[in-house]
């Protein structure tokens, strides 16, 4: 997937869960090499940046929170759940869900 059709089916993805009820926030695009590397330091990314390039870097993926406007906003777990939304974007040409990274969607 280029990073011009990630960027139409992200936002597709986005609408859709809008549209079921869904308070998505989009987060974490495009990262530097810089930034991923801290990320994989923190041990917060399996991808180094280097030798495992993320996807991130390459704008192709995407970090997609939800939010609980009941609970002042905080991040929760959506309301159709994450494996639901992940069925929905691989249909759209997405990869599968990574069980430890349940927010991020990639193209």
């Amino acid at each position: 997937m280029t990073r011009a059709e990630f960027t139409e089916k992200i936002c597709r993805l986005i609408l859709k869960m809008r549209s079921e009820g869904e308070d998505p926030i989009l987060d974490y695009i495009k990262r530097s090499d810089e930034e991923q590397k801290r990320l994989f330091i923190a041990g917060e990314s399996k991808c180094d940046g280097t030798t495992k390039v993320s996807e991130h870097q390459r704008g192709r993926a995407g970090d997609i929170y939800f939010l609980d406007m009941y609970n002042k906003g905080r991040i929760a777990i959506p309301i159709k759940g994450h494996a639901y939304w992940h069925k929905v974007w691989e249909e759209m040409g997405g990869k599968p869900m990574i069980m430890w990274d349940r927010g991020h969607f990639e193209g």
